[in-house]
């Protein structure tokens, strides 16, 4: 028994090493901003165009989180989280990459109208990749113009 005590103990510290970090959960923090491209019709003054080249907080907006490995539309939601009024937000999820979509991307993948193929769907708004220490991710995006509806 005591030459097999040794091994035990060794054995025991070996699976506490390598037991998957995966399950822990990394805080994520930040800021995120946006801007939005022009949404077509009749071409706007210059100044209108500008403004929307501006980037702003993303204040109070609903993003979803998806597994960004083979990222497609209409794959499985992991979470959702929600920015404050200045576009903070606070997230806990386990290592790794991470696809994140807005509100509105994930609402259109929900219209009838929507195909796996739109272009407007085949790209999430920000991949994150979630490292082993807490991070803050502060990032810009640009809301783009969903091209897969027709403009009446």
């Amino acid at each position: 028994m005591k030459k097999i005590a040794p091994y035990i103990l060794i054995a025991l510290i070996l699976s506490s090493c390598t037991s998957s970090t995966s399950n822990v959960n990394i805080t994520i923090e930040g800021k995120i901003n946006n801007n939005s491209e022009y949404n077509g019709g009749a071409p706007p003054p210059q100044e209108i165009l500008d403004a929307l080249a501006v980037y702003n907080p993303s204040a109070n907006q609903l993003f979803y989180v998806r597994n960004a490995a083979n990222y497609a539309p209409y794959t499985q939601i992991i979470t959702s989280f929600t920015t404050d009024a200045n576009g903070d937000y606070l997230l806990d999820l386990p290592i790794g990459s991470y696809a994140i979509i807005s509100k509105d991307k994930y609402d259109f993948e929900q219209n009838p109208m929507a195909t796996a193929d739109c272009t407007y769907l085949q790209q999430p708004d920000k991949i994150l990749n979630v490292v082993s220490t807490p991070q803050i991710y502060n990032w810009s995006y640009t809301a783009k113009a969903n091209v897969c509806v027709p403009h009446p």
